[in-house]
């Protein structure tokens, strides 16, 4: 075979007549790239507007008021969910208490009518 050398030398030697240039199509064959007037790097950037001191005072004050204002809303509707959860706690458990007062109650002194009893009476009897 061929030495290292001339190997790398006709494959360089290829490359070479692949890469030649055209005015009117690109290398890559993509007509539709624009070639590039020069590198990103060699773009100088403007100097961003550098904002005074006490704007940057006045846009973090305004930040913090609304961060405020945010917890305070949040905190105003936790507060209203809190005090309906123990309204409704305390309803339930009134109504309980009245349906406890109103109810018809038999007590059971002899307890052999117990065993004497159905099961589906037996379900119905209450403890307290």
């Amino acid at each position: 075979g061929l030495s290292l050398t001339k190997q790398w030398y006709q494959r360089r030697v290829r490359e070479s007549s692949i890469m030649v240039k055209h005015s009117s199509k690109p290398v890559s064959g993509r007509a539709w790239k624009q070639k590039k007037e020069c590198k990103t790097s060699g773009i100088i950037a403007d100097k961003a507007v550098k904002s005074s001191f006490e704007k940057k005072m006045q846009l973090k004050q305004q930040k913090q008021n609304c961060k405020e204002l945010a917890n305070q809303i949040l905190s105003e509707r936790s507060e209203k969910a809190e005090a309906r959860r123990k309204q409704e706690e305390t309803n339930k458990k009134r109504r309980e208490e009245n349906e406890r007062k109103c109810e018809i109650v038999q007590t059971i002194t002899n307890t052999k009518k117990l065993k004497k009893i159905k099961k589906k009476q037996l379900r119905t009897i209450e403890t307290r």
